[in-house]
C-alpha cells in the first residue's frame, strides 16, 4: 500500500473515531437528559402524593378538643358498624367539614413485637359542630383514640393511632391497617386514615 492511500485510510479511521466520539456523547447527553426530565416528573408525582395525604393544619394548643372521647376498635364479631352518619340540626347555610393531617403515613420497618403510634389533627373547618357518630378500625392489631367527638368550628381534635405488629404474625410482610371515620360531614361522611408498616 502506498503512502498516499495510508494517509486516506488513517484520516478516515481518524474520522471515523471522532464520529463515533460524538455519537456517543450525543447518546450521554440524551440519555441524561431523559435520566434528568423522569426524575424532574417523579419528583412531582412523589410532591403531588405528599399533597394529597398530607395537609397542614394550623392550631393552638388551646384549640384542641378535650370533651366526650371514643376508642375506635375493629367489630370483633364480625358485623361492621352501619354507615348511618349524624346529622345535626343547624341552618341551610351552616355545615361542618372535616379536614385531616394527614390520610397516610407510614412507620417503615420495624419489629415484629414493637407498638407504634402517631397522632393526627382532625380539624372542623366549616361553619357548624363537626360530630364523630361513629369510628372503627380494619384490623384488631389497630386502635385508635379520639380527644374529643364533637368539634366546634374553628377547633381540632386529635386522634392517635396505635399499630401492634406482634398482634398477628406477619412477620416477613408489609401491612395497611386503616381507621374509618363517620361524621356529619356531608360532602364527605366517611373518611378514611391508612397506615403501612413493614414487619421484620
Amino acid at each position: 500500500m502506498d503512502a498516499k492511500r495510508l494517509a486516506k485510510c488513517k484520516k478516515r479511521e481518524v474520522v471515523r473515531n471522532r464520529m463515533g466520539v460524538l455519537l456517543r456523547q450525543r447518546m450521554d447527553l440524551l440519555f441524561f437528559g431523559f435520566a434528568g426530565l423522569s426524575l424532574f416528573i417523579s419528583g412531582l408525582y412523589l410532591a403531588q402524593i405528599w399533597n394529597t395525604n398530607h395537609l397542614t393544619i394550623r392550631f393552638q394548643p388551646e384549640d384542641i378538643i378535650y370533651g366526650q372521647t371514643l376508642l375506635a376498635q375493629h367489630p370483633m364479631d364480625g358485623r361492621p358498624f352501619q354507615n348511618t352518619p349524624t346529622t345535626t340540626n343547624v341552618g341551610s347555610g351552616d355545615h361542618p367539614q372535616m379536614q385531616v393531617s394527614e390520610s397516610f403515613f407510614d412507620f417503615g420497618s420495624m419489629n415484629a413485637n414493637q407498638v407504634v403510634s402517631r397522632t393526627f389533627v382532625i380539624a372542623n373547618t366549616g361553619n357548624a359542630p363537626l360530630i364523630i357518630s361513629q369510628s372503627y378500625t380494619t384490623c384488631g392489631c389497630t386502635t385508635a383514640w379520639f380527644t374529643a367527638v364533637n368539634i366546634p368550628p374553628g377547633k381540632v381534635a386529635l386522634m392517635t393511632l396505635h399499630f401492634d405488629a406482634g398482634y398477628h404474625n406477619v412477620r416477613g410482610y408489609t401491612v395497611r391497617r386503616g381507621v374509618v371515620i363517620l361524621t356529619n360531614d356531608f360532602e364527605h361522611p366517611i373518611q378514611e386514615i391508612w397506615i403501612q408498616a413493614s414487619v421484620r
